[in-house]
This record gives C-alpha cells, structure tokens and sequence, in this order.
C-alpha cells in the first residue's frame, strides 16, 4: 500500500515579503547607479563629478540644484543637446558670470562633463523605510546640515582651521559665523570654503585673504554645518 506524506505548508506571506524586497534592492541598485545596463563606465562618471567639483560647484552648488549660477539637473537642460552643453561651457556665456573654459577643460573632460550633466540624476540621498508588509516609500530628505554629529564634527574642524580668523558671534579678523550664516544659505557657505577665491571674485570681496584648504567633502560639509547652526 503506498503512503501518502503531507508536505508542510507554503509560507506564502514570507516568500511575498522576501520577494518584495529583493525587487526593492534591484530598484536601489538601478536608481543609483542607472548605467549599470546602458554599460556606462563607472569610473567616467565619478571623474566626470570631480570635474564638476573643481569647476562648477563654486556658482552651481554642489548638488546641481544652483546657487550664484542656474541649476544644472537633467530635467533643467532637457531643450539642450549635450554639443550644446559643451558649447556653452567651452565659449561661456557673454554678459554673465559664466566664463570660457576652453583652456581648462580639454575635449575628452568636455564630454564627461557635458554627458554628467545631461544623463546623471544630481546626487540627492533619500531615505527608503519599508513596512512589515514588504511596501516601501521614500521619505523626504533629512536636513543634514542640522545633524548635531555633523555640529560636533565642524566644531573640531573650526577650533583647527579657522578660529585664528573667525568667531562664532563677534566680528574678528572676519566676519563672525552668526553674520555669515544670516546672509548666505549652507551652498553658499560650502562654496567659500571650498573655492575661497572664486567665490570672493563672485561675490565682489576686494580683501580676501582666505587660504584654499585640503578638506575632504564630507569635512567641507561638516564645518559648513558648524558654521550654519549660528543662523537664527
């Protein structure tokens, strides 16, 4: 007589949860890096950021979104080719602030760059909260620059590096923090420190004797937060 086994039942709650959020990572993953299937290089892109860093952020902002100049997302540069990108950043724009880098930036950087600007989302981190039922949203973005890690972490950046020149709420060699957080937004602020040169030419300072220093991004953040808590 042939026996008969009762197989165990299908959790079919956690295969829907596990499932879930596998095509949750693979989105992550697309959404991150979205040349992964147009065979886009990794390594042009990034060097293509670092060329925007060094030339743009200073009047763009360092997220793309503007600041001195206009933004410069994909969604902003839709009615232009990427040969007219390259154009308007090699010969510049007459009448504006916006200057030729046709001695600065040869052809091949020219690409990347124009490419970067066209056909990478600005580099905007989101948060991602799941439920206990596998579904997901995006939440908004996190003020970072109120982060108290971040405070705490620019202060230490600030007792080094500035405190010979800067006071947090009076007026020394330069102006105090408390001034300049009231008068420029966290862009702003990031964009001095970084380009201390540039932005003073931008910003029409006569006197400045700011040096450049050598401050990773996520320093630069951290002491531009430091210096944006003093905003009221």
């Amino acid at each position: 007589m042939r026996k008969f086994m009762l197989k165990p039942k299908e959790n079919h709650q956690g295969h829907h949860f596990i499932k879930k959020v596998t095509s949750l990572i693979f989105a992550l993953i697309l959404f991150t890096f979205p040349g992964l299937l147009a065979g886009e290089d990794m390594k042009d892109r990034w060097a293509a950021r670092q060329i925007y860093l060094e030339n743009c952020a200073a009047c763009h902002g360092f997220d793309r979104t503007g600041f001195i100049g206009t933004s410069l997302v994909p969604a902003e540069l839709k009615t232009r080719s990427q040969a007219a990108v390259r154009s308007l950043i090699r010969h510049g724009i007459d009448g504006t602030l916006m200057p030729a880098q046709s001695c600065r930036l040869s052809l091949k950087k020219l690409r990347r760059l124009s490419y970067y600007l066209k056909e990478t989302p600005a580099e905007i981190v989101k948060r991602i909260k799941i439920g206990s039922d596998g579904n997901y949203e995006i939440v908004k973005n996190k003020m970072w620059q109120r982060d108290p890690k971040r405070i705490k972490n620019g202060r230490s950046l600030f007792d080094e590096y500035c405190m010979g020149c800067h006071h947090p709420t009076i007026e020394a060699f330069a102006p105090a923090y408390s001034e300049i957080s009231a008068k420029r937004d966290i862009r702003a602020i990031m964009g001095q420190i970084r380009f201390p040169y540039t932005s003073s030419l931008i910003l029409g300072y006569t006197d400045q004797i700011m040096p450049v220093f050598d401050l990773t991004n996520n320093e630069i953040k951290n002491l531009g937060a430091y210096v944006y808590s003093f905003r009221k």
